[in-house]
């Protein structure tokens, strides 16, 4: 008999137990929390996760938040904010909030949408740093209330008035490309538009990379293409980033330096698609008689250590055209400070093949 009771007794507390914890555990204050700050770890040195880039073509772009605990009766509207100190975009310029100063959860509902949109009037790359701070009925999550979004112009177009027709051959008077650590402008080019790609604009679109300007300690400028075949000795951190895109063009592109009149004559003078490629074809193989055999001259996938006034023939093996360059004013020197480095640019004008 007295095992019976010890068993009853045991069931009727083990069964207290269960209740107890049910109702100390059930969720039932309303939280919310970014599901993007969730899945993914905080960057380094942040208390939030830094999300994929996003760009003015991406449009309309959004990010979950969930809601646990009971579902609401009525539409919970959440406040979130811009955290000023830790954001470089600018709402208006850079940015605009789709969803305004708040999202909605819909009744009976567990999750709504944060939605951003880039603007065309952005310049440069950009952080976005937001955090969710609820309602009086909605808590938020402590560990995952914010996140960060990069963002940037993904493709910088020339002016249309530096852009000219001839028929089988376009002439840009003149761009400025930004170095590889150029933070406003990018520096790579698609040659036969004319437009300008940052790297992430390019990891999206390798194939419109066809040539970059990266600029190192002692070569100072260089034209490079992305298939650079000693990239990873070059510029090992840009190997890592550009063995992962889906192509990496390349060619063969010679320099010559010194110029003199009949140099500039055959710029001058090209006027036609064959005369481009005739001027390249000529400089691939007379450089050597030239210059010497010094790899900053060329043929080869990198010219360096540009100076103003300089000519740059050049041949995409990837995408099959010739265009000739003439440099106009590139940086002389290099400095390890990155706020002058960010700021390196060269400025050239180039007839290329359509």
């Amino acid at each position: 008999m007295k095992k019976i009771i010890i068993i009853l007794t045991a069931a009727f507390m083990l069964t207290s137990c269960f209740k107890d914890y049910n109702e100390d555990f059930l969720i039932t204050k309303k939280t919310v929390e970014f599901e993007d700050a969730v899945v993914n770890s905080n960057a380094s040195g942040r208390n939030y996760p830094l999300l994929g880039h996003i760009f003015e073509l991406n449009g309309t772009v959004s990010y979950r938040v969930n809601m646990f605990g009971e579902q609401s009766d009525v539409p919970q509207q959440i406040a979130y904010r811009v955290v000023e100190e830790q954001t470089t975009a600018v709402e208006g310029t850079d940015f605009r909030f789709v969803t305004g100063n708040s999202l909605t959860v819909p009744a009976h509902s567990s999750f709504g949408y944060l939605q951003v949109e880039v603007l065309p009037t952005i310049a440069g790359s950009k952080l976005l740093v937001i955090e969710l701070l609820g309602n009086d009925q909605v808590e938020v999550s402590p560990n995952y209330r914010m996140v960060g979004i990069p963002m940037s112009d993904a493709v910088l177009k020339p002016d249309p008035n530096v852009v000219v027709d001839h028929g089988d051959y376009f002439h840009v008077t003149e761009l400025t490309l930004g170095g590889d650590n150029n933070t406003d402008l990018g520096c790579f080019l698609d040659m036969q538009t004319g437009n300008i790609y940052n790297w992430e604009a390019a990891a999206l679109f390798p194939d419109k990379a066809n040539v970059a300007y990266f600029h190192s300690g002692p070569n100072y400028a260089n034209f490079v293409f992305p298939g650079l075949s000693s990239m990873s000795t070059a510029w090992g951190p840009y190997y890592n980033r550009i063995r992962n895109w889906s192509v990496a063009p390349t060619g063969t592109v010679v320099r010559y330096t010194n110029i003199q009149p009949a140099d500039d004559a055959i710029f001058d003078n090209i006027s036609s698609a064959a005369t481009i490629e005739a001027a390249v074809l000529a400089a691939q193989a007379n450089v050597g008689v030239r210059h010497g055999s010094a790899s900053t001259y060329g043929p080869g996938e990198r010219v360096r250590s540009l100076a103003n006034g300089d000519i740059v023939f050049l041949y995409s093996s990837t995408h099959d055209f010739y265009a000739v360059i003439r440099v106009i004013e590139a940086v002389q020197g290099s400095s390890t400070d990155p706020e002058v480095s960010s700021k390196y640019t060269m400025k050239f004008e180039y007839k290329v093949q359509k």
